[in-house]
């Protein structure tokens, strides 16, 4: 944290000797070098970098059961109502939610799908306690804050005119045809306004909430389809995947909850936990 032995020394009241010689234990330890050492200080490796996110999960745990240690008798578990916009669960770690709940056996996440708007509509009737989404449209009433963003790629079928054309801008997209998630997904209402930012309307043949069937229908139709990076195969034998034209297009997650909303110290450390899993995925 203080990227040097000598501020921690002085934070911690410890000598830089003593410091630098329970790294050296630990390192010795564990078989691997974990802080690289330089004149301006000193920066974790790979190893150093993973047994901190871990050793962080850790001191949460000891720190809740040392809040908690006098209530066991009258603990009751606590529910976290988490609604995710779909696509979300496939871009985050897989073990996000268990993960949590391994390390605070108090807590429960219960979580659901939705579409972005309706999500929004549902965390106003305050059916969830938060909300990991890709945007909002009211933002007298709630607050965000952004946890990823990924860029969006086009998806073109092996059979389309642009599949073999090395570099594709705007004015290619013009007379394309799509299939196309629809209304009630923020990337549609990104995707329509950077093509009108171009200066043209897109011609949207088909849209969907599914995904997959409008991958299916992209392909045999011969139509382009938009994607976020995490969902792209690069062995895909079908389709090519290309960076969308305009780099402001981007698929964006975002912690989402009622400003008046105040957060549980469960919460927070819920919170705390999904940034750090995906600053280190």
């Amino acid at each position: 944290e203080f990227g040097s032995i000598n501020k921690a020394s002085a934070a911690y009241h410890l000598s830089q000797q003593g410091i630098s010689k329970m790294v050296r234990e630990l390192e010795a330890e564990l078989g691997c070098k974990l802080l690289n050492r330089d004149m301006n200080g000193v920066t974790p490796t790979q190893y150093g970098a993973y047994l901190l996110k871990e050793c962080q999960v850790i001191l949460e745990k000891k720190n809740f059961i040392c809040s908690h240690i006098l209530q066991v008798q009258d603990a009751s578990r606590e529910v976290i109502h988490l609604g995710m916009a779909f696509g979300i669960i496939s871009a985050l770690p897989y073990w996000l939610i268990s993960g949590f709940e391994k390390a605070h056996p108090y807590v429960q996440i219960e979580y659901a799908d939705h579409t972005d708007f309706y999500l929004e509509t549902l965390l106003k009737k305050d059916e969830f306690d938060f909300c990991i989404t890709t945007g909002v449209m009211d933002g007298d009433r709630f607050s965000t804050e952004l946890l990823l963003k990924e860029p969006v790629y086009l998806c073109i079928p092996r059979t389309h005119e642009l599949y073999g054309k090395d570099s594709i801008q705007m004015a290619d997209l013009r007379e394309q045809r799509y299939a196309m998630f629809n209304t009630q997904f923020h990337i549609r209402h990104h995707f329509d306004a950077a093509c009108r930012n171009a200066g043209f309307e897109p011609r949207i043949e088909i849209s969907s909430g599914d995904f997959n069937s409008l991958k299916e229908i992209a392909q045999y139709h011969n139509l382009l389809f938009v994607v976020p990076k995490h969902t792209i195969r690069t062995d895909d034998p079908v389709l090519r995947y290309y960076q969308f034209p305009d780099e402001k297009f981007t698929w964006d997650i975002y912690f989402v909850k009622k400003k008046n909303k105040t957060l549980t110290e469960n919460m927070e450390m819920f919170l705390n936990y999904v940034k750090r899993q995906i600053l280190y995925a």
